[in-house]
């Protein structure tokens, strides 16, 4: 097998990647991160299942960021080595969990799910950022970036209630895990129906910052966005530099 068609086979592999995340295919990245956090709703306060939606968000990174880096060299970097990280915290969060029980291992393995969203919401909301034309496909990235904000701050929630050993909710701490993602989504939308509420003050600024973030998000660069469909960005000039 000769090197030039290794390096076609390997360049076509790379395009394939980066396919799955280009505009025409918007709901990759929330199709993914509902998927890996339905696994973990439904295997409740499983360890497996942490691991087993850690594993869905690293797929989404590489496919979402990895897949986009320009320089060769640093993709193959980053494609060898986000695997062995993702490996890495499995590894410790079985470790932990052995050591110091099933939460310490979901705080690891959640969290880390929790760092991964956050990776894939600043590279769409990038593309977002320099979309030359606003067109259809600029709002629904915007939304799917409004979208995976709340996934994020479910994830962030959970980490927390497995981090106090407590629980994150005034109601009682065995809450099932879709109560997090209802909750999420109720306080980025600032409805505040008030059946659940946080019962300490780490949570209570989570939920104060996650209900900022959707407010202003929602009046500023999505309205923005929206005003301004159809417009064509200025191309900056020197002077902008």
């Amino acid at each position: 097998m000769s090197d030039d068609f290794v390096h076609r086979e390997e360049q076509r592999a790379i395009r394939r990647w980066v396919d799955l995340t280009r505009e025409e295919h918007t709901l990759v990245a929330p199709a993914i991160s509902f998927a890996a956090f339905m696994t973990i709703a439904i295997g409740n306060r499983s360890i497996w299942t942490a691991v087993i939606a850690l594993l869905l968000q690293s797929l989404l990174f590489q496919i979402a960021v990895v897949a986009h880096i320009d320089r060769p060299r640093l993709r193959r970097i980053a494609y060898i080595g986000s695997p062995l990280i993702v490996v890495g915290v499995i590894a410790l969060s079985g470790v932990l969990a052995k050591a110091l029980g099933p939460d310490a291992g979901r705080v690891t393995a959640i969290g880390f799910s929790a760092a991964l969203t956050l990776g894939v919401i600043v590279r769409i909301f990038g593309r977002v950022a320099k979309a030359p034309v606003i067109n259809l496909r600029v709002v629904v990235n915007a939304i799917t970036v409004y979208l995976m904000l709340g996934l994020f701050f479910a994830y962030l929630f959970m980490a927390l209630s497995a981090a106090t050993g407590e629980g994150f909710f005034s109601q009682g701490p065995d809450q099932p895990t879709s109560v997090f993602l209802y909750f999420s989504y109720i306080t980025l939308a600032t409805i505040g129906y008030g059946d659940f509420t946080p019962a300490h003050t780490i949570g209570r600024f989570a939920a104060v910052a996650e209900g900022l973030m959707g407010q202003l998000y929602l009046v500023t660069v999505l309205a923005l966005i929206v005003s301004n469909l159809g417009r064509q960005r200025k191309p900056p000039t020197e002077t902008d530099g």
